[in-house]
C-alpha cells in the first residue's frame, strides 16, 4: 500500500510541469582518478533501476551496491529511478551511494539528471557516478508518456537521456549514455522516446572531430520477446540497426536469452529479485556498446531468486560488462 501511494503521488506530481535539479546535484566529487583503466586495458560498468519507492531497506541496499561496485572493481555505475525528498527520507539516494563507496576507499565524480516531481518534496532521476572524470554532461528530455492513470486520467511522465563524457587518462574520451525509458506506455509513444533518443546520440557525437566510443545503458523497458500489449522486438532492432551491439548477448545465443516468462533464467533482469512485485521475467535492461573492441565479461547481478549467492537490491537485476578499451 504505501508503494502504491508514492507511486500515485509522483503521477499526480508529474502533472505539476515542475523541473529542476534534485538535491544533491553533482554532489561532494572526490575525482581520484583511474589511472588504473589504462593500465588494465578494460572498463567495467554496472547499470542498476534503484526502486526509488522502496524506502525502509534503501540504506541496506546502497550498502549491497557499494560492496559489489569496490569488490568488482566497478569504474561507472548507471542508475535509475534515483530518489530525493522528504517523502523518501533522502537528499538524493544517489549521493548517498557515492558516499558509501567513499566509505570504502572509493571515490566517484556523480552527475543527476532529474525526471519528474516536486524538488523538496518527491523527485525521481538518472544519475552516474564514476571513478573516471567526468568532463562534460548533457540532457535531452524524451517525449512524455502515459505510464499511470489517476482518476480515469492518463498521466504523463517526463524521462530523459543523459550523457556524460569521461576522460580516460592514456586513452582520452568515451561516452556513455543513461536512459530509463517508459513502462506501460504505448507502442508509439515508446517509439517516440527511442527515435528522441538515438537522434540524440547522433547529435551529441556530430559535435566530435572523431568518432568516440560509445556505451549507452539503462532501464529500456524492451523485451525482445514481448508481444503483448505490442510487440517490442522492433524496438530492440531499431537499437541494433544504429550500429550498437548488446553487450550482454555477446557469445550468446541471443535468442535463449530470457525467452521463457513464465521460467526466470540468469539471463533476466526482472522477476528475478525477492523485491520485484512482477508477474514474468524479462530482459529490459541493456548495455549497447558501439566502436569498442571486445566484451571480455558480462553478467546480471543481484538476482537472487535465480543465484542465490547474489543479493536483492531492487525490482531489477544489474547488469555487467567489462569491455576492453582500443
Amino acid at each position: 500500500m504505501k508503494r502504491l501511494w508514492i507511486v500515485t503521488l509522483l503521477g499526480i506530481l508529474g502533472l505539476s510541469g515542475c523541473a529542476g535539479l534534485p538535491p544533491g546535484q553533482g554532489g561532494e566529487t572526490q575525482r581520484i582518478g583511474c589511472d588504473d583503466v589504462a593500465d588494465r586495458g578494460h572498463l567495467n560498468l554496472l547499470t542498476i533501476n534503484l526502486l526509488f519507492s522502496e524506502t525502509d531497506t534503501r540504506d541496506s541496499r546502497l550498502d549491497a551496491i557499494a560492496d559489489y561496485a569496490a569488490d568488482a572493481s566497478i569504474d561507472v555505475i548507471l542508475l535509475q529511478e534515483v530518489a530525493g525528498g522528504v517523502l523518501v527520507g533522502t537528499a538524493n539516494s544517489a549521493l548517498d551511494l557515492q558516499g558509501k563507496l567513499r566509505e570504502r576507499g572509493r571515490g566517484y565524480d556523480l552527475q543527476t539528471a532529474f525526471e519528474t516531481g516536486l524538488p523538496g518534496l518527491l523527485t525521481v532521476a538518472n544519475a552516474v557516478l564514476s571513478r573516471c572524470e567526468i568532463d562534460f554532461k548533457m540532457t535531452k528530455r524524451l517525449p512524455k508518456a502515459s505510464e499511470l492513470e489517476f482518476k480515469g486520467h492518463n498521466i504523463k511522465l517526463p524521462r530523459n537521456v543523459m550523457m556524460t563524457r569521461l576522460n580516460i587518462p592514456e586513452f582520452g574520451l568515451i561516452n556513455v549514455y543513461n536512459t530509463h525509458l517508459c513502462a506501460k506506455c504505448s507502442a508509439d509513444e515508446l517509439d517516440a522516446q527511442l527515435q528522441t533518443l538515438l537522434a540524440f546520440i547522433d547529435e551529441a557525437e556530430n559535435f566530435s572531430a572523431q568518432a568516440n566510443p560509445i556505451i549507452l545503458g539503462g532501464d529500456f523497458n524492451i523485451d525482445r520477446f514481448r508481444v503483448d500489449p505490442f510487440g517490442e522486438r522492433p524496438f530492440y532492432n531499431k537499437i541494433i540497426e544504429t550500429g550498437f551491439t548488446d553487450a550482454y548477448a555477446v557469445g550468446r545465443s541471443l535468442e535463449n536469452l530470457c525467452a521463457n516468462t513464465a521460467f526466470a533464467d540468469q539471463h533476466c533482469t526482472v522477476g528475478v529479485s525477492t523485491l520485484d512485485a512482477g508477474d514474468s521475467a524479462r530482459r529490459i535492461d541493456y548495455f549497447f556498446v558501439k566502436a569498442l573492441n571486445r566484451v571480455l565479461r558480462s553478467s546480471v547481478v543481484f538476482n537472487n531468486l535465480v543465484d542465490e549467492n547474489q543479493t536483492g537490491v531492487s525490482d531489477h537485476a544489474g547488469v555487467f560488462i567489462s569491455v576492453e578499451l582500443p
